[in-house]
């Protein structure tokens, strides 16, 4: 194999593939931190919010040094970060400095998940760029399949090891940036980061809308498998490798709603109908989430990520297809750092309501929610298909 051999999507799904050890490799060790470290609901989640804090102050200037910098010096730059972050919480004493390279973890994730839409906006375009940013996903729940599994099994031993354990898949990412061809691409991105480019984004037609929706699904994003693991945990005594079990198994639901369902559901008429109905089952499961048996817990979840695998990439394909190509940066740059700010706020938020009002009123606000982003994209969806017929 030559050296730059490969196209960008390779590098793209190697990329989001190593994005799942950000929380979701995570996620099985919180009951383990919990005890460990003799934490309440609330202190526990400051290892995911303190992570979603740092990455949405460092997606601003991600997205700036994005076009500032030698783009492969940027990605092997913020790869190394990451790696730092995760290898550094492993070898913490107290769980003070677990939060603090928590933080440093944050900052090279926010440069990672911007990467994850910005490339592929970057390199293809029409179709094919809904099929890479599905595929994406698909990759990142591959992810979510496999690491949970991993890092849930080795807390038996240690959570040390979990943690070097999902150092992995950023050591095989920056193997195959060495053979990857980041020259040829579809559209020229770079924008200035100025406040009259900002206020461009802001008008664009549907881009508030979107916007505001990708903000709430993030705050959804993490609450709701973080508060999973939490409460089943404690009402129902399973261990770090048990949790981590059920939540690998349902991050199917996620490739198949992203790598397979998106691309066919955006070519049909029906796609509005579909999601609504989808949104509606996920709701009346959440809403109902604690009072469901065990085999229930699975179900629930699955159907959970399959919708959330079509949710995150079709919210992103929409915002660039809204976008000139000028503003591609910029805005998919915004987008991600609303993105950020919904995951730490909102699991913060979820995770003081379910603290101060129990795990029954939680679930039942956030299934509520996810009904309601359905109904604010049916519009949008609906006008998109009526301009491209």
């Amino acid at each position: 194999m030559n050296r730059q051999a490969l196209s960008p999507k390779f590098f793209i799904y190697a990329l989001s593939f190593s994005l799942c050890h950000g929380v979701p490799g995570i996620i099985p060790l919180l009951p383990t931190f919990q005890q460990e470290f003799h934490l309440n609901s609330y202190e526990v989640s400051n290892c995911l919010a303190y992570f979603s804090y740092s990455a949405l102050l460092g997606t601003p200037f991600a997205g700036y040094f994005y076009n500032k910098l030698p783009k492969r010096f940027f990605i092997y730059f913020i790869n190394f970060l990451y790696i730092a972050g995760i290898i550094g919480a492993a070898l913490s004493p107290t769980y003070a400095v677990l939060l603090c390279f928590r933080i440093i973890q944050g900052l090279g994730s926010s440069a990672l998940n911007l990467l994850v839409y910005v490339l592929p906006s970057e390199y293809y375009s029409g179709l094919d760029r809904a099929k890479i940013m599905g595929r994406s996903i698909g990759a990142i729940a591959l992810g979510l399949f496999i690491m949970p599994l991993g890092s849930g099994y080795l807390a038996l031993f240690s959570w040390r090891y979990s943690l070097f354990f999902l150092s992995i898949p950023t050591l095989f990412t920056l193997l195959i940036l060495v053979y990857t061809d980041l020259t040829t691409k579809f559209s020229h991105s770079y924008t200035p980061f100025t406040i009259k480019q900002v206020k461009e984004v802001f008008s664009t037609p549907f881009i508030p809308v979107l916007f505001l929706t990708l903000s709430v699904y993030g705050g959804l994003d993490l609450s709701v498998p973080s508060l999973f693991s939490l409460f089943t945990a404690e009402v129902h005594h399973y261990t770090s490798s048990t949790i981590g079990i059920i939540y690998s198994f349902s991050n199917f639901g996620m490739f198949i709603g992203s790598a397979y369902l998106l691309a066919r559901l955006l070519q049909t008429k029906h796609f509005p109908r579909i999601l609504f109905c989808c949104a509606l089952c996920i709701a009346g499961l959440l809403i109902i989430f604690t009072k469901l048996s065990m085999p229930f817990f699975f179900l629930t979840f699955l159907g959970y990520f399959c919708l959330a695998g079509i949710l995150n990439p079709f919210i992103n394909y929409s915002i660039s297809t809204c976008l000139s190509p000028a503003l591609l940066t910029i805005g998919l740059t915004v987008s991600a750092t609303l993105f950020r700010a919904g995951q730490g706020f909102g699991t913060a938020f979820f995770a003081f309501i379910s603290n101060t009002t129990g795990y029954e009123i939680t679930f039942i606000l956030m299934g509520s929610i996810y009904f309601i982003l359905a109904l604010l994209l049916i519009p949008f969806i609906k006008k998109q298909q009526k301009k491209s017929s």
